[in-house]
């Protein structure tokens, strides 16, 4: 960042468009100077007033503040924790633990927010104001180069199998992992970028701050409730912005073709690059989204399945500039006891599933291991996604029983064992040096010694009951008898509430659908009312959350039941 401000400071850097007072977007820009000029300020006020390596939370809301307070965290040799700004009373719970666990010793914010940060901390801990920081100390700034294994940042992942962790980035994760997503998107200091995906969020913080910054290119922002309100505005930004690069979750692309019925107005003719990821992609969004918009312009190839998660830094995997998706036929029968059997076109003696390809490894090394040994899994099996490269983090902060649990894991093959490898938790497979991701290890459900993968489940409900909200679908199992086994339970947010379930012959419809495509029969199938089941940050649903709120459920039912028997 230091050096683009050096060689070309007067070009821009970081915009931000804010439509609070303008419905059609009010832009705000900083030049590279600028933003070094404001880092290196902040940086020397952090120098003076806390030790190196001290944890500093960042909480200040989506713009150009964000960008500034986290380069000055790594400017001043601190660590960064990017976290939102205590705005939502619901997940206030949520950021006081994650403060408790990073031990900050001081809080970022903008000065509407540090009431709000004081409260948060009790006072215990001092708040800085970023957009009140006077930018005149900013030639005392030290100059300090960090060394590649120190600590940049604690990235806190979202928790949707479990309490958030944070995984430690150091310097050397950073750059790697930085260089990796250049490389993989096609970037460089003539690539403009548009985002709206939350900063504090591993690909929000890689897109929004991280990637433009090395790269030397500009970068829109907006916020992620401006997306959701209108998802045009995000369409019409990488319009103005003659973007190259954006991305978002699978939802957002299906809210797009949803909300954006005609996009004969827009040109997407620039974008070479959206990635998809954070969540599984869905090959039927790809081509409703590629094909609503090509008469914008938008190049059949310019969406990008993509993989990545935070203990990574950010990107493990993605189709390349240029590459269209994979999308491969699967034999579903064939799935459920671990292996890859490709069906032929107009072979349609057995039920099918499709999966699309996250593209090739970027700088890193993908394998498949069985879960339980950690022998590397022959060519055509699933197992767990396990992968070894410079962006792969150093643990957990103060986690050390869990980072000896999925890090520097010991990998066995035809040629020895090998060292150094993360465990993700991710099931999939490889196929012609793709990776292909089918759920998480512990979504993966067990019917009569049978394999199911929930994302798959939850796919097939959602191409049958077009009444359900879209991405609120949870399948999970819970404990029937001894000669029973596990038993599948469905949880379905239905757009016109629960008391609608009757109406549309909701429990038959899921039944017949899972039952042709899967063979096999959920237990109960559960109607609820929309935004009630439990979801991480980044909007994925929590699994986990939901079969513990349906056992609690079922527990004081049959308790009420048996109250009423006893009377």
């Amino acid at each position: 960042m230091n050096g683009h401000a050096a060689r070309a400071g007067e070009r821009p850097a970081l915009s931000f468009v804010s439509y609070s007072q303008d419905p059609g977007g009010t832009w705000q820009t900083l030049t590279f100077t600028q933003v070094d000029l404001r880092a290196r300020a902040l940086a020397t006020v952090l120098e003076s007033r806390f030790p190196r390596g001290g944890r500093v939370a960042v909480l200040c809301p989506q713009g150009l503040d964000y960008g500034v307070a986290f380069l000055a965290c790594l400017y001043a040799g601190m660590i960064a924790v990017p976290l939102f700004p205590p705005e939502d009373p619901r997940r206030t719970d949520q950021l006081a633990a994650v403060l408790a666990d990073a031990d900050p010793v001081c809080l970022l914010t903008v000065s509407p927010n540090t009431p709000a940060c004081r409260d948060l901390v009790g006072g215990r801990v001092p708040v800085w104001v970023v957009d009140e920081a006077d930018p005149r100390p900013a030639s005392d700034w030290s100059g300090y180069q960090a060394e590649a294994a120190e600590p940049a940042y604690l990235q806190y992942t979202s928790g949707s199998t479990g309490r958030p962790n944070g995984a430690v980035i150091t310097h050397g994760n950073l750059v790697a992992s930085t260089r990796q997503v250049m490389e993989g998107c096609g970037l460089s200091d003539s690539t403009p970028i548009a985002s709206w995906l939350p900063q504090f969020h591993d690909m929000g913080l890689s897109i929004g701050v991280l990637a433009p910054m090395l790269a030397g290119t500009h970068v829109a922002l907006m916020s992620p409730l401006a997306f959701i309100q209108r998802p045009v505005r995000w369409l019409r930004l990488l319009d103005a912005h003659r973007a190259h690069f954006s991305g978002g979750p699978n939802f957002a692309y299906d809210l797009c073709v949803r909300k954006v019925p005609d996009p004969s107005g827009l040109d997407l003719s620039s974008v070479r690059v959206l990635t998809n990821g954070a969540e599984p992609v869905r090959v039927g969004t790809l081509r409703r989204f590629t094909e609503a918009f090509a008469v914008a312009g938008l190049a059949p190839d310019a969406v990008k399945p993509s993989y990545g998660l935070a203990e990574a830094t950010v990107l493990v995997a993605c189709n390349r500039v240029g590459q269209r998706w994979t999308e491969l036929d699967l034999d579903s029968h064939a799935l459920t006891t671990g292996e890859v059997r490709v069906v032929a076109d107009g072979d349609a003696a057995a039920p099918t599933t499709t999966v699309v390809g996250c593209g090739r490894p970027v700088g890193q090394h993908v394998r498949v291991a069985d879960p339980e040994t950690g022998v590397e899994q022959a060519a055509g099996f699933i197992g767990e996604l396990w992968l070894r490269g410079p962006n792969v983090a150093a643990g957990y902060w103060r986690e050390e029983q869990r980072s000896t649990q999925l890090f520097n894991r010991t990998l066995k093959t035809t040629r020895g064992s090998d060292s150094g490898w993360l465990r993700t938790g991710d099931l999939g497979f490889l196929h012609d040096g793709e990776v292909f991701v089918l759920g998480r290890t512990k979504d993966v459900i067990i019917i009569h010694g049978a394999n199911h993968v929930a994302g798959d489940i939850e796919d097939t409900i959602r191409q049958a009951i077009p009444e359900a909200v879209p991405g609120a679908v949870a399948a999970f199992a819970v404990p029937g008898d001894d000669a029973e086994g596990d038993r599948l339970i469905v949880m379905v947010e239905l757009s016109s509430g629960p008391q609608s379930a009757t109406d549309i012959d909701l429990r038959r419809r899921v039944q017949i659908a899972i039952a042709e495509r899967h063979g096999v029969r959920p237990h109960d199938v559960k109607a609820a009312r929309r935004g009630s089941l439990p979801r991480t940050t980044s909007g994925k649903l929590r699994r986990k959350e939901c079969r513990e709120r349906y056992l609690t459920d079922e527990q004081s039912s049959a308790a009420r039941t048996d109250s009423r028997d006893d009377q």
